[in-house]
Formats: structure tokens, sequence, C-alpha cells
């Protein structure tokens, strides 16, 4: 079995991030599906893991930063789910995953709404986390 790389494991660890904003399934249950799936998860789990709960765990916070670095008379709840999962996972890799850099996990984000979200997904994902990584820097 050919080794996981780290955009790999993010691209699965999106799918759960997005699992659970559609249902808050038992995490085990999500998990043991995501395996059943994709069996390469496993050498890379504490990381999927560490993101699924750290975004779990932090969902207001996370959730408040994305919603203070919207358009003005914009929502979090106008967001597709999809964008939203990404954001929500790229937001808590810039300001928790200290292996991770900043410009990565924005790099990498843009990559997942291009192939999960619509056609302005990528575009909106990066303005939002530029603003974002702006504050944090």
């Amino acid at each position: 079995m050919k080794k996981q790389t780290r955009s790999e494991a993010r691209d699965a660890a999106f799918t759960q991030v997005f699992q659970m904003s559609l249902h808050a399934d038992d995490m085990d249950v999500i998990m043991e599906e995501l395996l059943e799936a994709r069996p390469e998860c496993e050498a890379n789990l504490g990381y999927i893991r560490m993101i699924i709960d750290g975004v779990s765990e932090r969902e207001e916070e996370l959730t408040a930063l994305i919603s203070a670095h919207l358009k003005k008379g914009w929502s979090v709840s106008r967001i597709s789910k999809v964008s939203q999962a990404v954001l929500k996972l790229a937001v808590f890799e810039m300001k928790y995953v200290e292996d991770v850099p900043a410009k990565v996990a924005i790099n990498e984000a843009v990559e997942l709404a291009k192939r999960y979200g619509d056609e302005n997904d990528p575009t909106f994902v990066n303005g939002v986390l530029g603003s974002i990584y702006k504050e944090l820097s």
C-alpha cells in the first residue's frame, strides 16, 4: 500500500469534518467508515483525528473568526457546507497545527474547494483565509 501524503490525509479529514456538519453521527462510526473506504488513512489517523476533534471542539471559535472576515451582510449560514468545512479545517490548521505553515493551509484549502466545491468556492475560500491570515500574522 502506498504511503498517504499529508494532502491526502487532509482531504480525508475534510470529508469527515464535512460529514460532521451534515449529521453529528458517532465519530467512531464515521472513522470506521473512513478506514473502510480509504484504508491508507490508517497511517495518518493521528493527524486526521486531531483535525476532526480540534474542529469539533473549537467549532464556535472557528465559526466566529470566519464570520468576522465575511463581507458585510454575509453570515456563515449563507456559505456552502463545503466552504464551511474547508474554512474550519484551514483556520484550525493555521491557528493550532504548528507543523503546517499558514500558507500551506490556505493553498490546501483552495485545492479542497476546487475538488469539492463549486466554481466560486476556491476564490471565496482564498479571500476569507487571506484576510484571516493577515489578522493572525
